[in-house]
This record gives C-alpha cells, sequence and structure tokens, in this order.
C-alpha cells in the first residue's frame, strides 16, 4: 500500500461505498462538535462545530459569536430514504434552548434526481410540524467541485436547500493552504484534510 493511500475510503471489490462513508463522516463530525471533555483535542470539537455552524447557518463562526454551547447532537441515517437527519440544541447566551432539525443530502458522483429534494423536504416538514423546533435547516454536500454541481446547485436554490462542495468547507476552515495541517486525530484527518474524492 502506498503511503498516500487512503484506507476507509475504497475497498478491494472497487465498489462504489463514498456516500455510506459520507453518511457516517458527516453524522461523526457533528456529533463531535458536541462532544467536551471526552478526551478529544478541542481542536477537532472547534473544527467539526464550526463545520455544523457553516452548514447550518451559511457562517463560520455563527454557533460561537450566538450560542453558549451545543447540547447535543442526535443523527439518523437513511430515515425515510433521508441520508441524515439531525437533531440539534442549542444553549444560548440568556441559557434559553433552541433546537434546529437538520436534513441532509449527500452526493459522490451521482446527481439529484427530479423532485428527490422537494420529496424529502415534505417528508422532513412534515415530520417536525408543530414539534418545538425553532429552525428547519435543508444541506446538499458533495465531493465533486463546484463546477460539476451545476445542475444540482439549480434544483438545490428551487427546493430551498444549501450546497456545499467539500472544498468549499475545507477552504473556509483553512483559508491558508499553509495552515491546513493534519490535528491529530486520523479518523478527521482522513476525512476532511486528505484529497479523496
Amino acid at each position: 500500500m502506498e503511503k498516500n493511500e487512503l484506507l476507509f475510503m475504497m475497498d478491494d471489490s472497487d465498489s462504489d461505498n463514498k456516500e455510506s462513508i459520507i453518511d457516517y463522516m458527516l453524522s461523526w463530525t457533528l456529533r463531535m462538535s458536541a462532544v467536551s471533555d471526552d478526551g478529544y483535542e478541542n481542536t477537532v470539537q472547534n473544527y467539526c462545530k464550526k463545520i455544523l455552524s457553516k452548514i447550518i447557518f451559511g457562517h463560520i463562526d455563527y454557533i460561537d459569536e450566538n450560542f453558549k454551547t451545543i447540547e447535543s447532537v442526535k443523527i439518523w441515517r437513511q430515515w425515510q430514504r433521508i441520508d441524515l437527519l439531525a437533531e440539534i440544541v442549542f444553549i444560548d447566551k440568556n441559557d434559553r434552548k433552541s433546537k434546529h432539525a437538520l436534513l441532509i443530502e449527500n452526493k459522490a458522483y451521482s446527481s439529484i434526481r427530479g423532485d428527490q429534494l422537494i420529496r424529502y423536504k415534505q417528508i422532513f416538514e412534515n415530520e417536525y410540524k408543530d414539534k418545538g423546533f425553532e429552525k428547519l435547516h435543508y444541506m446538499y454536500f458533495t465531493i465533486k467541485e463546484r463546477y460539476q454541481i451545476v445542475d444540482d446547485e439549480i434544483l438545490c436554490n428551487e427546493a430551498g436547500y444549501l450546497a456545499y462542495p467539500m472544498d468549499e468547507i475545507r477552504t473556509w476552515l483553512w483559508p491558508k493552504t499553509e495552515d491546513l495541517k493534519p490535528t491529530g486525530n486520523e479518523i478527521f484527518d482522513e476525512f476532511w484534510i486528505k484529497n479523496w474524492g
């Protein structure tokens, strides 16, 4: 095995299991944003919190600027065929709980099909109607580059989803290439820092 070969992105069967890996890694990243004092480096938790902040509020530091803490993050994979469903509880600066729900659709190499985003959004909204959630968020995540998702981005805009290519999240976290250094957490580094797209 070559030194730069990534271990968990591919297997020996030549199968394309990247969308499943994306599900697990986004789930882990979001849950890590709420972990505290569990032996994980603060650096990783801070990066995970910034990723969560960007994907639901559109701003890397929104959570730090508006909330005291993230109380909990709960995730469901493949609920009603939706790739990821997350419930996040924030505590604001006045100790008030703020509940948010997040729908994530992700793609590795395929594209959005037909009315897929609108159907998922309707299912999601029916589930969370009148359940005390302050805001519902919709996100499309891909390992493709922005120029490769022009048609998907149009569908995202029409359905009210934010579209994020992985490389752009990386650039928001580390605007200068020289700042893109391993954190020491192999799971985080392999997914977010190494280029495996």
